[in-house]
């Protein structure tokens, strides 16, 4: 789905008013689309707060509030502003929302406002995209007393469009402090993506971002592109029942060194999960024995004896993965080589992207597509140089466009482009991902994408996605990012793709919704 600057979004609201939607028809359909979305998301959260600014944000904030005590969730709603201040349909909502159930309790805000504990969940409706400068008075004392509560008592943000403060920053700007705006563990973007949400400095303040669509029939064009489940659903069809295991691909993932041994097994665990039809690992010789041992009973394991010629169980491959945990010696380096003149699709991770810094030009020999897999640190030493968050875009045009590869840019905001087309920008994951043997997870899955023949970009941007909402998964059963291991995304992986195709069905979006409201209303 398309991303949209605050001033495209507005324009898009404007227009749909024009032809005749109400303002509040909108606002209905999109606090039921977010209620229905954080109920979602926190099934077991004991308490809401839902704090609401004067403005339509904070109209968006009642809608979610009356939506979870109609599914019986236990809410508290303080408003920011006396009532008389609150603009005219944040009045209506508000009058809607009183007398919804006894698990309700609407309160003005206040300086010693009790705020839940680890078992809550707090809802950002202060500011929405109209909103323009600093944080300031107030709502800048109110935003840092969220923050602190945060930070002290553990329990999730959310926030209805964007974080309130982030709008100050839309030009290119970062906060020089925490509390410059809302910290929110998720955002939900009401119609689009925001160009704000999806930039790698602010990932911090934004957190993972969960797209309200605006319609279903939102073509997935333009130069920015967030990547949304449904619209990846159909990537990886439906086996036939009259198949075999050569059609789902044979991978090779050729990974591992003496103290490395168990980067192969993460990788191919990962790959197995993903469904590759048959898998071989292919090692250094030293720790063939260790790896046979830990990987997966499916796997084939074996070693490469040296030389500059593949061995046969990589030349019949049709995809590969090199680099994880090899090393980056002399020997490593011929490896590479003859990996590269196999003639199929191959993913280059870590000490593989180690030894391509040195030898860029082994680009030029590949006789297939390449996938380059770096974070900030390995493209850095790709391009020579360090580079700030504000130019992750230009870096990776100027690299795709220069050697030809498909690019996935590792980060909080994974970026994902080809020569030619758009980015790609990557709403899955959270901080749990943030541990060793996470990105052999990712070269595993992008790598039994590619052996099942889809096309590197979208190989790429599946398997990105997937990795990412294997880790939600893991999250939402656990309740804690710490200790998240790349083992348990690939136990994730099948439920990640359960979920991922109950997305298939293109859902009404806001627009039609509001329509289908207002129909109702006119009855």
């Amino acid at each position: 789905m398309e991303i949209l600057s605050l001033k495209e979004m507005m324009a898009r609201e404007e227009e749909a008013f024009r032809s005749g939607l109400t303002a509040a028809a909108l606002m209905e359909a999109a606090g039921e689309a977010m209620a229905g979305r954080i109920a979602e998301l926190y099934p077991r959260a004991a308490r809401f707060l839902v704090l609401v600014g004067k403005g339509n944000n904070g109209g968006d904030g009642l809608v979610v509030a009356r939506y979870l005590v109609k599914v019986g969730r236990q809410v508290r709603v303080a408003l920011t502003a006396p009532e008389e201040e609150l603009g005219e349909l944040p009045q209506a909502m508000l009058g809607r929302l009183r007398g919804c159930g006894t698990n309700l309790e609407i309160l003005p805000w206040r300086e010693d406002l009790d705020f839940p504990g680890s078992e809550g969940v707090v809802i950002d409706s202060l500011l929405g995209v109209q909103a323009r400068g600093a944080l300031r008075g107030n709502l800048a004392g109110i935003v840092a007393k969220l923050n602190e509560a945060r930070a002290a008592g553990f329990f999730r943000t959310v926030a209805l469009d964007l974080p309130s403060g982030l709008a100050a920053y839309e030009q290119g700007a970062a906060p020089e402090n925490r509390d410059a705006c809302v910290v929110a563990d998720v955002t939900l973007a009401v119609g689009f993506a925001k160009d704000v949400l999806v930039r790698e400095a602010l990932a911090g303040w934004v957190g993972r971002i969960e797209v309200m669509p605006w319609s279903r029939e939102t073509a997935s064009t333009g130069a920015r592109q967030a990547l949304l489940g449904h619209e990846l659903a159909r990537l990886l069809p439906r086996r036939n029942a009259l198949s075999y295991k050569g059609d789902f691909g044979r991978l090779a993932i050729v990974a591992g060194s003496a103290g490395f041994g168990g980067a192969p097994v993460l990788c191919a665990q990962a790959a197995q999960a993903m469904g590759a039809g048959l898998l071989a690992v292919v090692t250094k010789p030293e720790v063939v024995s260790t790896v046979e041992v830990k990987a997966p009973p499916e796997a084939m394991v074996s070693g490469w004896a040296g030389g500059s010629e593949a061995p046969a169980v990589v030349r019949k491959a049709n995809a590969l993965v090199i680099g994880p945990g090899l090393g980056a010696d002399k020997e490593t380096a011929r490896m590479l080589e003859a990996a590269l003149a196999v003639g199929c699709p191959v993913v280059v991770d870590a000490d593989g992207l180690n030894l391509l810094a040195q030898r860029l030009d082994l680009l030029r020999t590949a006789k297939g597509p390449v996938v380059v897999t770096p974070h900030v640190g390995e493209m850095a030493r790709l391009i020579g140089r360090k580079f700030s968050m504000a130019e992750r875009e230009a870096v990776a045009r100027d690299f795709v466009e220069q050697h030809g590869v498909t690019l996935v840019l590792k980060g909080t905001r994974t970026l994902i482009s080809a020569p030619g087309k758009a980015f790609f920008f990557n709403t899955t994951g959270n901080p749990g991902l943030s541990t060793g043997g996470s990105g052999d997870t990712l070269a595993g899955i992008v790598g039994a994408l590619l052996a099942q023949r889809l096309a590197p970009l979208e190989a790429a941007r599946l398997g990105v996605w997937l990795h990412g909402h294997a880790a939600d998964l893991a999250l939402a059963e656990r309740g804690c990012e710490e200790g998240l291991t790349p083992t348990m995304l690939s136990g994730h992986l099948g439920h990640a793709l359960v979920s991922l195709r109950g997305l298939a069905a293109a859902k009404p979006g806001l627009l039609e919704r509001a329509w289908e409201l207002t129909r109702q209303h006119e009855k």
